[in-house]
C-alpha cells in the first residue's frame, strides 16, 4: 500500500478541529484588518493562511521549532499580514485586536453546514469517531456549542492531556479511547507536518484537508471537503 491509498479496512477516523471541524474565520480577519485601512477579502485570508502553513512546515520539518500551538499562533498572524501586504504600523493594532478576540471565543469557530450530516453519515455506516486537537482547553465545550461533541468516542484536548501533535503519544490515546487500531485508522487534518506526519508516527494513515487545492505537493492522500470522504470510504465500516 503507497501512502495516498486508503487502508484495505477502514473502522476509525480521527479528526483535528482546527481548519478541519471548525474553520477560522476568515470574514472577521478580513473586518478587522479592513478597520485598520487596508483592503482584502476573507478568499484573500484563506489564500494566505496558505503560507502560514508552510511556516509552520518548515519549522516542524526542521526541528526547529521549541514553540507549543499557543506561542505559534503569533507567527502565523504575522505571516498571514505578511502575505496580504499589511503595512508594518498597522500590524500591531490588528495583532492585539486578533488575540482579544481570540482569547474571548475561539477564531477557529466557523462550522461548515455539510459538516454535521457528514459525521452522522459517517457514524451511521458504523465508523468509530474521534477529535485530536492542540488547543487551549476550550475544544470539549466548543464541540457540545455546535452539537456534534455526542458523534465523538474521544475527544482529545492537548492542554487537557498534556501532549501536543505531532507527538504520537496524543495519536496513541485516542487509539486507546476508541478501541481502535492503528492501521485501521485514519486522521484528517489541514497541517502537513504536524497532522500526517505526526499521525503516521503513531501507525495511522494521514489525510490532508486542502479546500483550496493549494498546498502543494505532498506524499499523502489529499480532499478538498470532509464530503469526500462519504466518497472515499465504504457504505459498512465492518
Amino acid at each position: 500500500m503507497t501512502m495516498t491509498m486508503l487502508p484495505e479496512c477502514v473502522t476509525t477516523v480521527l479528526f483535528d478541529v482546527g481548519n478541519t471541524l471548525h474553520h477560522l474565520d476568515h470574514e472577521f480577519i478580513a473586518a478587522v484588518i479592513n478597520s485598520h485601512g487596508s483592503t482584502v477579502t476573507a478568499r484573500r485570508v484563506a489564500e494566505a493562511e496558505y503560507i502560514a502553513k508552510a511556516m509552520v512546515d518548515e519549522e516542524v520539518r526542521g526541528k526547529r521549532l521549541g514553540r507549543t500551538d499557543a506561542t505559534r499562533q503569533l507567527p502565523y498572524y504575522e505571516v498571514i499580514m505578511d502575505e496580504l501586504g499589511v503595512e508594518p504600523d498597522r500590524r500591531e493594532a490588528i495583532g492585539v485586536e486578533l488575540r482579544e478576540e481570540n482569547r474571548r471565543d475561539s477564531l477557529w469557530r466557523v462550522l461548515h453546514p455539510q459538516t454535521p450530516d457528514v459525521l452522522k453519515q459517517l457514524s451511521q455506516r458504523g465508523y468509530t469517531l474521534g477529535v485530536i486537537s492542540n488547543a487551549d482547553g476550550r475544544v470539549p465545550a466548543a464541540l457540545a456549542a455546535s452539537g456534534i461533541a455526542p458523534l465523538f468516542t474521544a475527544i482529545l484536548d492537548s492542554h487537557i492531556v498534556g501532549v501536543e501533535k505531532p507527538d504520537p503519544r496524543i495519536f496513541q490515546m485516542a487509539l486507546e479511547q476508541c478501541g481502535a487500531q492503528p492501521a485501521e485508522s485514519l486522521y484528517i487534518g489541514d497541517i502537513y507536518e504536524i497532522d500526517v506526519v505526526g499521525s503516521r508516527a503513531a501507525g495511522l494513515t494521514g489525510v490532508l484537508l486542502d479546500p483550496l487545492g493549494l498546498y502543494g505537493r505532498v506524499d499523502c492522500i489529499r480532499i478538498d471537503s470532509l464530503a469526500r470522504l462519504l466518497e472515499l470510504l465504504p457504505v459498512s465500516a465492518r
